[in-house]
């Protein structure tokens, strides 16, 4: 797939309308420019419908900007796969916030339907006590700020807890600034890890330490991080130390005010109507 969209960017192939499908005068919203809202305005331009995109952030791409790192996913290609879709006369309105600089109620009379992809980025906490304060970090957190350009004080011993390849980004994205350890530590067995075996032996190659079937039971320290108390398989706990944690336990929908009044609680896309 990577390789199909590479060579549409390298022979400048451009996106048309779909055959027999006419210019429509009705007037669609996407609101999110992530990964869905951008695939729905693409399907819907192609089939001729006049489709505007508000995104509350300064750019546009959602986790692909935001999560996943520069050296995983280079920005001029994401720019240029955006700008295909832009051609096909999608307009993109940035920095626009639904409820706050376009009112809900003005976005439905003027459009109509509009679809909802406002993306997952609020990151998971795990219950444990000490999860919370200065020192911890969702991975949601940490790699929206790495990837925005913004200081990150990563520390110099930093715990990863998860086993995904946000994890992976994570670990890879504390080791670039310059922290001195960096350990992953997950609850279940190296084979249960939904990393995939690529990311898992570039955070490797990269210095990163990996503590397995280690479930987390106590972020340790008052003012700041000092270690994370850890739970063995053999009923015995394990102290690693650190001045950094960053929770990469996954990501949950919370929905703004607006939506929540048409009873939506959880649901990170869909359409109104």
């Amino acid at each position: 797939e990577r390789f199909i969209g590479d060579y549409a960017l390298d022979h400048d192939l451009k996106a048309a309308p779909l055959e027999g499908e006419a210019p429509k005068d009705q007037k669609i919203a996407v609101v999110g420019a992530g990964p869905s809202g951008l695939s729905c305005a693409y399907q819907l331009a192609r089939r001729g419908y006049k489709v505007t995109v508000f995104e509350s952030l300064p750019k546009p791409g959602g986790m692909l900007r935001y999560g996943i790192p520069v050296y995983r996913l280079p920005r001029e290609v994401l720019d240029a796969e955006i700008q295909r879709i832009l051609d096909l006369g999608v307009e993109l309105s940035c920095d626009t916030k639904i409820g706050k600089d376009v009112s809900f109620d003005d976005m439905r009379a003027e459009y109509y339907p509009s679809y909802i992809a406002i993306g997952a980025h609020q990151g998971k906490n795990m219950g444990i006590p000490g999860e919370e304060g200065p020192g911890i970090w969702t991975g949601t957190e940490c790699l929206n700020h790495a990837n925005s350009g913004k200081k990150v004080d990563i520390g110099s011993n930093v715990v990863v807890i998860g086993g995904g390849d946000s994890a992976m980004d994570c670990a890879r994205s504390a080791v670039r600034p310059g922290a001195s350890e960096v350990t992953v530590a997950y609850r279940k067995e190296e084979q249960a890890m939904r990393a995939t075996p690529k990311e898992k032996q570039a955070a490797f190659e990269e210095g990163v330490f990996f503590r397995m079937e280690r479930a987390p039971a106590h972020v340790l320290g008052d003012e700041s991080v000092t270690g994370v108390r850890f739970n063995r398989p053999d009923g015995g706990q394990e102290t690693i130390n650190c001045d950094v944690v960053i929770l990469a336990v996954g990501q949950v929908c919370r929905p703004p005010a607006w939506l929540m009044r048409l009873g939506v609680e959880s649901n990170a896309a869909g359409v109104i109507r």
